[in-house]
């Protein structure tokens, strides 16, 4: 009985066993977290290309490099670039390190998983350089041009990403004080036409792009030029036994020859003559010429002139004798008013025989140049009477 029982029991759980639908149980497969990264490296430094996975169950895991070499078979490197390494600071991450990066290392890696088909994340890897200056391919430190020549300054650089050159001019305000300027536009050749003394200086190219540190390059221009002279003054006047200086400004490139003659001849330092060079500004000096106890055979033309491979330059200054002025006379003024006449009276009479009375007379007056006649009395007189008559007034 019992055993019956048991038997439909069995058939029954049978029954119900075979009659519930089938359910169907899958298996999740691996996953990445994204499907492409970019990573950017500078040249040199660690970079790390990242590769994280889910559910990777008993798959394995592979790094090929941008030229599908196989790099890595899970955490054993498989090449002999001891630079690559594999990192898991977590159980899903099977990073890729790379250590001191070079620009051959860029690229498109791939972080494989051996499923069917394969899946693939993709690491795109970019290498940066800073700036660097080829010396070989560039300008050198000093070049130099002659006034009126066409020249082209170069600096060759290279780079990731390609650098952008900007080019410098030091600009002198005074010996002491400078600046650089911006000039011409952006390249590796900066070109000069028909350079002139003004342009004679130091130029510096700078290469940037974004990586640090930047490149510099100076290069110093040197500009030759005939000699110009130019006289403080063309003409000079001192007394003999005093002492003068005559001043010439000679601007030229380079200073090769400078002095001060005299009929022809140099004029060397003795106890007479004393010549000091100044430096005055760059390409300029200043030739001062002393004259000591002037005597007469001092005076006359003195030349400054100079000279150089490209040309020659002189001018003329004239040394005059100054001579000490005659002072004029000096006039006495008498402190008593002068006298001074102001008419002047002639008086001329004849009077006739037994004339008892004073006859008309002329009068003549020189003050105002005009003849007036006057009647005079006077007493009687004997005989033929001439008198004249001075009265001053």
């Amino acid at each position: 009985m019992i055993g019956l029982l048991g038997l439909d029991f069995f058939g029954l759980v049978l029954g119900v066993v075979t009659h519930l639908p089938s359910v169907k149980v899958e298996t999740l497969e691996p996953s990445f977290d994204a499907p492409i990264t970019n990573v950017t490296a500078v040249a040199g430094d660690t970079v790390t290309l990242p590769c994280s996975i889910k559910d990777l169950k008993d798959y394995k895991v592979m790094w090929l490099d941008h030229r599908s070499k196989t790099l890595t078979l899970e955490t054993r490197r498989i090449i002999a670039d001891e630079r690559i390494t594999i990192e898991r600071p977590h159980i899903s991450d099977w990073n890729l390190f790379i250590h001191g990066v070079e620009l051959a290392d860029a690229g498109k890696y791939m972080c494989q998983i051996n499923t069917d088909p394969v899946k693939i994340k993709y690491v795109v890897l970019s290498v940066h350089e800073p700036p660097v200056i080829i010396p070989d391919l560039s300008s050198p430190h000093r070049v130099t041009a002659k006034e009126g020549d066409t020249i082209q300054l170069v600096c060759n650089v290279t780079g990731v990403p390609a650098p952008t050159v900007t080019w410098y001019k030091k600009s002198s305000f005074s010996r002491h004080h400078s600046s650089m300027e911006v000039i011409g536009y952006d390249g590796m050749v900066l070109q000069i036409r028909n350079i002139s003394r003004y342009c004679d200086d130091v130029y510096q190219c700078v290469a940037t792009n974004g990586v640090e540190p930047s490149a510099s390059r100076e290069m110093t221009v040197t500009v030759h030029f005939p000699p110009e002279i130019r006289l403080t003054n063309s003409k000079i006047k001192q007394r003999i036994g005093k002492e003068t200086i005559l001043d010439c400004e000679v601007t030229s490139n380079p200073q090769l020859y400078s002095a001060w003659t005299k009929d022809g001849r140099p004029i060397q330092n003795d106890d007479k003559f004393k010549i000091d060079l100044y430096d005055d500004y760059k390409n300029t000096l200043t030739l001062s010429l002393k004259i000591s106890d002037i005597q007469e055979s001092d005076f006359g033309a003195y030349r400054c002139e100079a000279q150089n491979e490209l040309g020659r330059d002189y001018q003329d200054t004239y040394l005059y004798e100054l001579k000490p002025q005659t002072p004029a006379p000096t006039v006495q003024r008498s402190t008593q008013r002068p006298t001074t006449a102001k008419h002047v009276y002639i008086f001329t009479w004849t009077p006739g025989p037994y004339t008892p009375y004073t006859p008309r007379q002329d009068y003549q007056s020189s003050a105002n140049g005009q003849s007036k006649m006057f009647s005079l009395n006077v007493a009687y007189l004997m005989g033929i009477l001439t008198a004249v008559c001075v009265l001053i007034k």
